[in-house]
């Protein structure tokens, strides 16, 4: 998608620049229309205050993003609803530190005087869209892929090594082997690979050894698409869930993982560390 700032339009100051942008140009694609979303919790339950429910509702929003196998990259416009002008200040403070891009969707706010529910304070609404050039094809890896997925692997979880003191055990497999044994997906993009998921079939579940994206590739939205891949394969292999695990530490793998549809399943000691076990009902 495009950004569209003209001169003949008022110049967005710099500090807006990471969450607005005056239009976005989307060639045609699948296009997802999400539905104003309120702060009402999984449980049904209405959050308490503002910072809450503009919270849970950006939640919900990301939660309707992944089922489609989409991200907020591909966010072309959001509408916030407030009921009071006095909250506008947190809602710029929230959408930077959750929302900021330098590919920012085109943004509407509107002050109203009721949402549709009495107790609402603000309400969110985008439309997603993956544009031809966003839809990658996916291929199976072979033996010559073998040097592309350590590097882009290594790459990957590099930023995780300060984090717990060592390297984490993707870094250290061995892929010639992994790929005669267990099924990899790959998508490249400009003749480079961009993601791949690593599967392995179980007897009830599909586990998912390895995710990883290339770092000059994030916040495009395609580790959702590869782990949208492994669901199509568990589906097509008969299985009901999809399984994987991830480190304690990694908070930004595991809360991905969480606004992706998976729960916990178990936590346990892991290598000085603690390994969280996620799956998710197909």
């Amino acid at each position: 998608m495009t950004s569209i700032n003209p001169p003949t339009v008022w110049t967005v100051p710099e500090a807006f620049r990471p969450i607005y942008t005056h239009a976005r140009e989307a060639p045609a694609g699948r296009t997802l229309f999400v539905s104003g979303q309120f702060g009402v919790a999984p449980d049904g339950l209405m959050r308490e205050d503002f910072s809450r429910q503009l919270g849970q509702a950006m939640d919900n929003v990301e939660a309707l993003l992944a089922a489609s196998g989409l991200g907020l990259a591909q966010v072309a416009k959001a509408t916030f609803f407030l009921t009071r002008p006095a909250d506008l200040p947190e809602l710029g403070q929230v959408r930077r530190a959750r929302w900021a891009s330098d590919r920012p969707a085109a943004v509407t706010v509107i002050i109203v005087a009721g949402l549709a529910r009495p107790d609402a304070l603000v309400e969110v609404e985008v439309t997603a869209v993956a544009a031809a050039s966003d839809v990658e094809a996916v291929r199976p890896a072979t033996k010559a892929d073998v040097p592309a997925i350590r590097a882009l692997v290594r790459a990957a979880y590099a930023k995780w090594v300060p984090v717990i003191g060592r390297e984490p055990v993707p870094m250290t497999a061995d892929y010639a082997r992994a790929v005669r044994l267990h099924r990899f997906d790959l998508m490249e993009r400009d003749g480079a690979l961009a993601a791949l998921v690593e599967t392995i079939p179980r007897a009830d579940h599909l586990w998912v050894e390895n995710l990883a994206v290339s770092p000059d590739h994030h916040g495009r939205g395609l580790g959702r698409a590869m782990l949208r891949r492994a669901e199509a394969v568990a589906r097509e292999l008969g299985h009901t869930a999809i399984k994987l695990g991830t480190n304690q530490a990694f908070a930004g793998n595991v809360e991905f993982y969480r606004r992706a549809g998976f729960v916990i399943e178990r936590e346990e000691p892991f290598r000085g560390g603690v390994g969280v076990y996620f799956t998710k009902a197909l």
